[in-house]
Formats: structure tokens, sequence, C-alpha cells
């Protein structure tokens, strides 16, 4: 299993570095172009390879992360469903039946990673540790996309009213993680858990300008 540790970390830093390039495209350029869906896609796959190989990482002897395993799973969340969203409004158009066994275990999935998420923070709390604010503040955060996804299959809200609110905020989601794993990786301060959280803080403004401009009603 060691022996799987190198190779798993070299293409877990090619997957982040390639959504940390692409994702800031795909926010940057318009939406819908060639150039954000060219982009997007690549971030899709690269946050993909870079959240999976986090989750195998976390558990190899020796490098046992628990939080690592909670982010990396936190951020697979983020990407699947965000990506999902957008399949499930080209498919709307086109059958009746609106969502499939893998929404289910999708939604199911960002859920125990909340759950997961919020237990730990409650942890460390109790124990004193002030950096248990970090998986607490990702845990909630996780489990409001939950809730989304939950109003979505409960018919509180349709795949036509709601996939691009969804589709913003998760993919941008899984961009603060990866602006957040670069900072925290290259950048060592006494505070840790400021550089844990300010990529959020600053990524929320950002999320706020997206869906102000893209999801508010246009005036006749």
């Amino acid at each position: 299993m060691e022996q799987l540790f190198i190779p798993l970390l070299i293409l877990h830093i090619i997957g982040g570095s390639a959504g940390l390039i692409t994702g800031t495209i795909a926010a940057s350029v318009k939406k819908g172009s060639k150039p954000h869906l060219i982009s997007g896609k690549i971030f899709f796959w690269g946050m993909f390879i870079a959240s999976f190989s986090a989750l195998i990482l976390s558990w190899i002897p020796g490098h046992e992360s628990l939080f690592l395993f909670a982010v990396g799973g936190f951020t697979l969340y983020m990407i699947l469903s965000g990506y999902r969203i957008v399949l499930l409004k080209r498919k709307s158009k086109q059958q009746e039946r609106a969502f499939f066994l893998e929404d289910y275990l999708i939604t199911l999935f960002g859920f125990s990673f909340a759950v997961f998420l919020v237990i730990q923070s409650v942890k460390g709390l109790v124990d004193g540790n002030t950096f248990s604010i970090v998986p607490g503040v990702f845990g909630l955060i996780c489990l409001s996309y939950v809730l989304l996804d939950i109003r979505l299959m409960t018919g509180n809200t349709t795949v036509k009213q709601s996939w691009l609110y969804n589709h913003i905020v998760r993919m941008m989601g899984a961009m603060i993680a990866s602006y957040t794993a670069f900072l925290v990786v290259n950048i060592e301060i006494e505070m840790q858990w400021i550089l844990w959280l300010l990529p959020t803080v600053i990524g929320s403004i950002f999320i706020t300008i997206f869906l102000r401009k893209y999801t508010r009603p246009k005036k006749q």
C-alpha cells in the first residue's frame, strides 16, 4: 500500500493543479461559451481525480488523515452534484422521470460526509481544539447543499428553476476547495485555520456576485 502513495500523490497534485487553473478560467469567461464548457469539463475531471485520490491517500498506513478523507469526500460530492444537475437539466426536456438511483446515492454520499465533518468538529471543540471550527464550517456548508438536493427531489423546487443556482454554488465550492488546498500546502502561519477559511469567505462573495448576475430574473 505504501508503494501507491507517491503515484497517488502525484496524481492528486496534477488533478488539483488542473482544477485550480481551469476552474479559474471557467469562472472568468462568459458562462455557456466554448471556453467555459471546455475549461469546465477539465475542471470537473481534475477535481474528480484530486478528491478521489485524496480519499485513498487518507487511508494509506503512515499517512492516515480523517480530515483529508472528509474534505476529499466533500469536494467529490460538490463536483458530482454540480455536474449532475446540468445533465438533469438536459434530460428533463427529453423524459418524464426526473431523478435516478445515482442522484439519490450522490445525495446520501454528501449527507454522510456532512455528518462526519460536524461530528469531527464537535469532538475537537470539546477537547479544546480551535482548528475544529474548520470541519464544522465545511460540514454545515455540505449539509446546506444536501438540503437543496432534498428540496429538489421532494418537489419543492424544479430542475428548471434551480439548476443554474445549484451548478454555480457547487462548482464554485469545489474551486474554493482547490484554492484552500493550494494555500494550506504552500503557506504556513501560526493560525493555520485562517488559511482554511479565508478562501471560503472570499469565494462566498464571488458566489453571491455570480448568483445575482446569472440567476436573478432579467428586467424586461
